[in-house]
């Protein structure tokens, strides 16, 4: 029988290793999410909404999931470095923001194998927010830091591409 865990380094041999590793690693990653609302490349689908997201100035509790491909440029024909896969919904009765609690899955590029969890909230209508780096594997276990993200390009039908710029500590 193989294990089921066969090529990743046993986790309590790595866990009783950092203590060994006084000074966490640090880097600055940037890439860009390709975010498609219409059409047949499609990666952002909605799959809950409250009684009151249609009359909702702020879209509030519309819940929706994607799966965006990251690129090493803001063309969609960029080579591709992973994915953003996760939650987003629409959570403030005031103001249009948005509830984010994602992965970035990295299946090329330095990272490769690795992912990185984000959490936060962002208002829409800023050009840049923050949101919290709040755990990683592979390469990046035990990640913390900043994703600062900005609007790159946004069109009429709803398609983005943001900017993703990573700041992160790392074990």
């Amino acid at each position: 029988m193989v294990p089921l865990c066969q090529g990743i380094q046993p986790i309590g041999t790595w866990f009783q290793k950092i203590k060994l590793l006084p000074i966490p690693k640090f880097a600055i990653i940037e890439f860009y999410d390709q975010d498609v609302h219409a059409g047949d490349g499609k990666t952002s689908y909605e799959i809950a909404r409250s009684n009151i997201t249609s009359t909702s100035p702020t879209l509030f509790g519309k819940l929706s999931m994607v799966d965006n491909l990251l690129t090493t440029g803001p063309d969609p024909e960029s080579p591709a470095i992973g994915r953003r896969q996760g939650l987003v919904g629409f959570s403030d009765l005031n103001e249009r923001a948005i509830y984010a609690s994602f992965n970035f899955i990295f299946n090329g590029g330095l990272y490769d194998g690795s992912t990185i969890s984000v959490l936060g909230r962002r208002p829409t209508l800023k050009n840049q927010q923050e949101l919290s780096i709040v755990g990683g594997t592979g390469d990046l276990r035990l990640a913390r830091g900043i994703a600062v993200v900005s609007t790159y390009v946004l069109n009429t039908a709803g398609d983005s591409i943001f900017k993703y710029t990573l700041y992160v500590t790392y074990l």
